[in-house]
C-alpha cells in the first residue's frame, strides 16, 4: 500500500508537501511518466487503438489561468470530438489521459487486451490479458509506485 503524503491532483500545484513547493513542472513529469506506463502496456499488447467507455466531460473555464498553456489545440480538439463508445489511437489516447488526469473528462479505456481506468488521489489502474513483465519493470524503474489491485471501476 501507498503510504507517502504528498500531492494527489494538478489542484494541488503550489502548495508545498514536505517542505517543498510542488511545481507544475513536477506535476507535468509525473503526469508523462503515467503516459509512458501506458503506453508500455499498449505495445506490449501490440494495440493501435482502444475504445473510451463512460465519458463524462467536465468544464474548460474553471482552469487556473497560469495553467492556460498546458492545454494544446491538439487536447482541445479531442475533448470537444471525443464520444463515448469511441475507438482511439494511441497518440489520442494519450491526450485524453491527460485531460482525465487535469480533471478536465473523466471515462475508462478498454479492449478485449487490456483496460485503463483512473480513480481518485491520481491512482491509474491498469489490466491486461498479457502478462507484462517488460513493462512492469520499466514502469516501476520510472520511480512510479506498482502494487497488484483490483480496479474499482471494473464491471462485473
Amino acid at each position: 500500500m501507498y503510504e507517502k503524503n504528498e500531492w494527489t491532483s494538478i489542484s494541488e500545484v503550489g502548495k508545498v508537501f514536505s517542505a517543498e513547493k510542488f511545481l507544475l513542472g513536477h506535476y507535468l513529469e509525473t503526469e508523462s511518466l503515467y503516459i509512458t506506463a501506458i503506453n508500455l502496456i499498449m505495445n506490449e499488447n501490440k494495440l493501435n487503438t482502444i475504445q473510451v467507455m463512460d465519458l463524462e466531460k467536465y468544464n474548460f473555464d474553471e482552469e487556473k489561468v497560469e495553467f492556460n498553456s498546458i492545454y494544446t489545440d491538439e487536447m482541445k480538439s479531442v475533448y470537444n470530438n471525443v464520444r463515448n463508445g469511441d475507438y482511439i489511437s494511441v497518440y489520442e489516447l494519450e491526450l485524453l489521459s491527460q485531460l482525465i488526469l487535469r480533471e478536465k473528462i473523466w471515462c475508462k479505456f478498454q479492449s478485449s487486451e487490456m483496460f485503463v481506468h483512473f480513480g481518485f488521489d491520481y491512482y491509474m489502474y491498469i489490466g491486461s490479458i498479457k502478462e507484462c513483465n517488460d513493462s512492469l519493470i520499466k514502469i516501476r524503474s520510472s520511480g512510479l509506485f506498482v502494487e497488484n489491485f483490483e480496479s474499482p471501476y471494473l464491471e462485473e
